[in-house]
C-alpha cells in the first residue's frame, strides 16, 4: 500500500512540474545595443525562452561551447532567421527547452559575436529545480504559431514567420499546449481522487 501512496506522490510531482512551465523573455538588440538581454540566466526543462528582436538586424544561432561564434555540429541546432528589430511590434523567435545543460548561443550577422561579444548562455536545470540566476518572465508564448520552422538543438522547433492575426491557433500551438496539460493534470487528480474514495 505505501507503495502505492508514493507512486502517486511522484505522478502528482510530476504532473505540476509539467504544469509550471515558464516563459523567459530576452530582448534582442536592446536600445541600439548589440547585445542579448538577459545574457546569462537559469531556466528548467520544459520552459520556453522568447526572443524579441527589438533593434538591429539579429539572429540566433545555438554554438557548442562559450563565446565561439561557431554554429552548434548538432544536426537540429536552433537557428532563427535574421530580424530587422522594432520595439513596437518585435519579431518573437520561440526556443523550447527539453534537456538539461548549458545552452549556448550567439548572433552571427555581421560578426556581432565575434567583435562586438554579442552571445549568451541559457543554463537548463531539470524540471522543478529553482533557478539560482532567474531571467525575465514573460508572458506566455505567442498564441498563434509561425507556418515554417527552423529545427533547434533540443528536438522542438523555431517558428519564423507569423500568419495573420486572425487565425486560430493551431492545435500545437504554446497557448493550446499548456490548456491541454492543466486539462491533463485536472484529469489525473480528479482519477486519483477517485481511486482512492
Amino acid at each position: 500500500m505505501m507503495i502505492k501512496y508514493l507512486s502517486v506522490i511522484a505522478l502528482i510531482a510530476l504532473l505540476f512540474s509539467f504544469a509550471n512551465c515558464e516563459n523567459w523573455s530576452v530582448n534582442v538588440g536592446d536600445a541600439g545595443k548589440k547585445v542579448f538581454e538577459p545574457n546569462n540566466f537559469d531556466a528548467n526543462v520544459g520552459d520556453t525562452v522568447t526572443f524579441n528582436f527589438v533593434d538591429g538586424n539579429h539572429d540566433v544561432i545555438q554554438a557548442d561551447t562559450f563565446a565561439t561564434c561557431a554554429k552548434s555540429t548538432l544536426p537540429n541546432a536552433y537557428t532563427t532567421p535574421v530580424h530587422a528589430g522594432n520595439a513596437a511590434a518585435p519579431a518573437k523567435e520561440v526556443w523550447t527547452l527539453t534537456k538539461t545543460g548549458p545552452l549556448y548561443y550567439y548572433c552571427d550577422v555581421e560578426e556581432h559575436c565575434a567583435k562586438d561579444m554579442m552571445y549568451a548562455t541559457i543554463n537548463v536545470l531539470d524540471a522543478g529545480v529553482a533557478p539560482k540566476v532567474p531571467g525575465v518572465k514573460a508572458a506566455a508564448p505567442p498564441t498563434t504559431p509561425n507556418t515554417s520552422t527552423a529545427p533547434n538543438g533540443n528536438g522542438s522547433t523555431s517558428p519564423s514567420s507569423a500568419p495573420p492575426a486572425s487565425a486560430p491557433p493551431s492545435p500545437s500551438s504554446p497557448a493550446v499546449r499548456i490548456e491541454v496539460s492543466i486539462a491533463v493534470l485536472c484529469g489525473a487528480l480528479l482519477s486519483l481522487v477517485c481511486y482512492f474514495l
